[in-house]
């Protein structure tokens, strides 16, 4: 019996998938258990086992195609006794819109979806189609039927985009649709049909997932224009960085060194190309899904909360002795104990008595989160740039734990995110964010807050310092003070100045300080 291979729960948060590579092709023999694809998300990237064993007998999304959570994306069986069924979306079939159907009938497709998941034509032919290559042919006005597809499989997102670089006419018939029962008008001029978008827009909208009706605001999205969608995608999506500078500069193929001699014998000299071109001494290499993420969340949180940062300077003495003492101790527990530990500890301590610092602002008020689930941000390997990613595994009831527990889901946590074996749900849910920025020596930054939370604290490198120590007030001078070198770090709270302002963001880390500088031995 065939096995239908299904992606797993990701969390509450995540809708959809990309795919990203398959590691057996069809065909292939595959055992229950072993890796079988990659997938990725907004914030990780993970292996998906095998769920049985036999032979691959049908890949039903190709690499880089988004994918629905309950959609059936391959079939294992064996190859010699069974068929391969038809392809089947577990999910429900997506109910169509006055707009999409609109724009089918306009084009003679006539579509209607049935209980299968599929999308019949008027002519009864059933076509099978992802979400997205179904959203995209609804908003160019053209039959599904009319894309060549590969033979029983699902028509993608990418066979719908070549058809219409083939076409390159977004109004273009079904060849049939006269016989499906329109009238034959053949030689008549029809007039610009409004409900299309041209097929520049739409190429945009399916790179940037706009939805071109929402984005028309009840206009035919034939008047929308290129400079409406992107102030849409600017304000809606979150892409403030958008322009038409960087649309039209964007780099249509995946880049190489560019080594022709320039049409300009001056621009050589200049060290200029063109658009879309790189000059001689120049290499393009292309973002990383990750980078892009990243880029998009710090450029979205920045032109959404205002920024203020506060600094204190902390006092390491009494944890880093404390850590000394105790650290065989808790390796023999099979736990590696660090000094975020102790700081995860103290931030629990600091939102305790500043609450608000453990919220989400919302235009109706702000929402107080009652579980202190702590994201420690890790950063992973550079790559050939020398940038590296950066990933947000989530310590969840972080106010439940000892300084073991914390410590044994410090080490955990953080030595599987450089090993990409993070599941998405362990990046979700983070009410707070610590970022420790010290481990590169680092002394101080201005994190940016990872939204929709309100705060950030970011731990600069721990070094000697010669610091007064005076049993009198810091101003007064006194014949007691004496200098000492102690181990001190800076602490670096960026707030959201909607909700927290200098006094309360202050408490914060006074909190924080206190619980760091007078750490308890008993604990």
């Amino acid at each position: 019996m065939a096995t239908e291979v299904t992606l797993p729960d990701m969390g509450e948060e995540v809708e959809d998938v990309t795919i990203s590579r398959w590691l057996v092709k069809e065909g292939q023999q595959v055992s229950a258990g072993d890796p079988l694809l990659e997938i990725a998300t907004d914030k990780v990237d993970t292996e998906i086992p095998a769920p049985a064993s036999g032979t691959l007998l049908s890949i039903r999304f190709g690499e880089g195609e988004i994918v629905d959570l309950k959609a059936v994306i391959a079939v294992i069986g064996e190859a010699t006794a069974e068929s391969i069924p038809a392809p089947v979306q577990s999910g429900p079939a997506p109910a169509v819109t006055g707009s999409d159907q609109a724009a089918a009938t306009g084009s003679g497709a006539n579509l209607t979806h049935t209980q299968s998941g599929s999308v019949q034509d008027s002519r009864g032919k059933e076509v099978w189609a992802t979400p997205v290559a179904q959203r995209i042919a609804a908003e160019a006005g053209i039959p599904l039927s009319a894309i060549p597809g590969r033979e029983g499989e699902q028509i993608s997102k990418s066979d719908v985009e070549a058809y219409l670089r083939e076409t390159s006419n977004p109004g273009r018939q079904d060849p049939d649709a006269g016989a499906a029962g329109g009238t034959d008008n053949q030689g008549d001029s029809q007039p610009p049909d409004d409900s299309v978008a041209s097929l520049e827009l739409r190429r945009l909208a399916a790179t940037y997932d706009i939805d071109l009706r929402e984005a028309s605001g009840g206009r035919p999205v034939g008047a929308l224009t290129r400079r409406e969608l992107i102030e849409y995608a600017r304000e809606h999506k979150g892409l403030s960085h958008l322009t038409a500078a960087t649309i039209d500069h964007a780099p249509k193929q995946s880049p190489i060194p560019y080594r022709d001699r320039p049409a300009d014998p001056d621009q050589a000299a200049r060290g200029d190309a063109a658009p879309g071109q790189e000059a001689v001494n120049e290499t393009l290499v292309p973002h990383s899904r990750m980078r892009q993420i990243i880029a998009r969340n710090m450029v979205q949180s920045a032109f959404t909360a205002p920024h203020v940062t506060t600094v204190h300077s902390v006092d390491m003495g009494t944890v880093t002795g404390h850590y000394q003492v105790h650290k065989a101790e808790f390796a023999q527990q099979g736990v590696r104990l660090t000094l975020t530990a102790y700081i995860v500890a103290a931030v629990v301590k600091g939102l305790k008595a500043v609450p608000a610092a453990n919220a989400e602002w919302t235009e109706e008020g702000l929402k107080l989160k009652h579980m202190y689930n702590i994201g420690m941000a890790v950063a992973l390997p550079a790559d050939e740039t020398g940038v590296g990613g950066l990933i947000v595994p989530v310590i969840r009831d972080a106010g439940d734990m000892n300084l073991l527990g914390i410590a044994r889901q410090v080490a955990d946590l953080a030595a599987r995110a450089r090993e990409n074996k993070l599941t998405p749900s362990e990046t979700q849910g983070g009410t707070f964010t610590l970022t420790n920025y010290g481990t590169s020596g680092s002394l101080f930054q201005t994190p940016v807050i990872l939204q929709p939370q309100v705060a950030i604290l970011g731990t600069g490198a721990i070094e000697k310092r010669p610091v007064v120590v005076s049993s009198s007030k810091p101003y007064e001078a006194s014949v007691d003070d004496y200098l000492a070198f102690r181990p001190m770090m800076d602490l670096a709270l960026s707030y959201d100045h909607r909700v927290l302002d200098g006094a309360s963001a202050d408490a914060f880390c006074g909190a924080v300080k206190r619980e760091i500088e007078e750490w308890p031995e008993s604990t």
